[in-house]
């Protein structure tokens, strides 16, 4: 089956669909057209895009509009046909092409990743509005029950109680007279902030309480600009006199973790600073002690390694502790930018000397692990050198590329 076909092809039939085809009937998944004239050039370029046609009497062909050959191309005909299989489309929206045909003759057209403009506005309209529906839904903190049989959900605040919201589907002109550009991901955005979903119910039914039940949803839809904008305000009068002096205190406290945690780590790493040295140079002693035998050598040498071998595992568990204790910051960052934006510029300070100081703990560690690495192999080489594995200095030198 054909899987690609050219935009020369769909621009065809579309042209062929406006200037020379009459749309007659249309029962949910065949279109019935006929061709004004030049019914087997029509036909051909017709058979190009479908599957599943047929020719009937009079110039006229019923087209199967679900046959499409082109791959992630979708024809509908007229704006119900494609909210009816809105949600076979809906996972891929971004990259699909679709194709209304009107029964004026004309079409809207989106190809794939098309952003909004005038002509297919109610496409991305549609996939808006299905959108936040979906989020307010499938958030517990907003939705404490819904019925889909129903079309209806249930919020509840502290102020107000148990509000039930309809969510009944609107006439297709609903969408022909707003712009619904990128609402779902600015609800999205606020709903990461759990407060400000709280204050947002509140705004809701204080706002949309008289309206009927059933098209409180479309409401929101309408007055999203309004109902966000005051619920913004609130939340972030609320963080402001509020919450500033909790999350100052609680953030205190967990600066002082953050502060005796890196203690911690650097005294243990103070304590790898001293052993390097002071192991090395006793092994150094304990070897030119022995150089002349060979099994002591060896004896001494298996014990630096072993030692090399748990000096390094304690490192490699400070290492984890300070990758842990970064990531731990990271996401107390984060936290508050999201949900207390208004006043992360409080702690960001606090935040930059916190995260400078992990840094700096980080490449210590790194270099000791480099220097612990580096004793190692300068001990082996010394040791080699005493066993006289060496002849020469350029075997050394060898050896120690090779090594390396």
């Amino acid at each position: 089956m054909l899987k690609n076909s050219s935009n020369s092809d769909i621009n065809s039939f579309l042209s062929i669909f406006k200037n020379d085809l009459e749309c007659l009937e249309f029962d949910g998944v065949s279109l019935t057209v006929r061709i004004k004239s030049q019914i087997t050039i029509y036909t051909e370029v017709i058979k190009k895009l479908f599957s599943n046609i047929s020719e009937l009497p009079q110039n006229q062909i019923e087209i199967n509009l679900l046959s499409c050959l082109v791959e992630k191309t979708f024809f509908f005909f007229e704006l119900k046909n494609f909210l009816s299989n809105y949600e076979k489309i809906s996972e891929d929206f971004d990259q699909n092409r679709i194709i209304v045909l009107k029964d004026d003759n004309d079409y809207i057209l989106k190809e794939p990743e098309d952003t909004f403009d005038q002509e297919n506005l109610v496409l991305f309209n549609i996939r808006e509005y299905r959108l936040v529906l979906n989020l307010f839904l499938n958030t517990p903190e907003f939705t404490t029950y819904k019925s889909r049989s129903d079309d209806l959900l249930t919020i509840i605040s502290k102020k107000n109680g148990v509000f039930d919201i309809g969510y009944k589907f609107p006439q297709i002109s609903f969408f022909l007279e707003y712009d619904l550009t990128g609402l779902h991901t600015r609800i999205r955005n606020e709903f990461k902030k759990k407060e400000f979903i709280q204050f947002f119910k509140e705004i809701v039914i204080e706002s949309i309480f008289n309206v009927d039940i059933e098209n409180r949803f479309n409401n929101i839809i309408t007055e999203h600009n309004i109902l966000l904008n005051l619920a913004t305000r609130d939340f972030e009068s609320y963080v402001s006199n509020f919450a500033f002096d909790k999350i100052k205190s609680k953030f205190k406290d967990e600066r002082e973790k953050y502060f005796e945690s890196i203690d911690r780590n650097i005294a243990s790493i103070g304590k790898q600073v001293i052993s390097f040295p002071l192991t090395f140079g006793a092994t150094i002693f304990a070897s030119y002690k022995v150089k002349d035998q060979a099994g002591f050598l060896i004896l001494i040498l298996i014990g630096y390694f072993l030692y090399t071998v748990i000096a390094f595992l304690i490192l490699n568990m400070t290492a984890y502790n300070i990758k842990c204790l970064k990531d731990d910051v990271i996401n107390e960052e984060n936290t508050i930018k999201n949900s207390y934006n208004v006043i992360f510029k409080e702690f960001e300070p606090d935040f930059k000397k916190i995260k400078k100081k992990i840094f700096n703990l980080r490449i210590i560690v790194y270099v000791l692990f480099s220097v612990l690495i580096l004793l190692l192999i300068l001990f082996i080489i010394y040791t080699l050198i005493n066993l006289k594995a060496f002849d020469s200095v350029e075997n050394v030198l060898d050896f120690g590329i090779i090594f390396c």
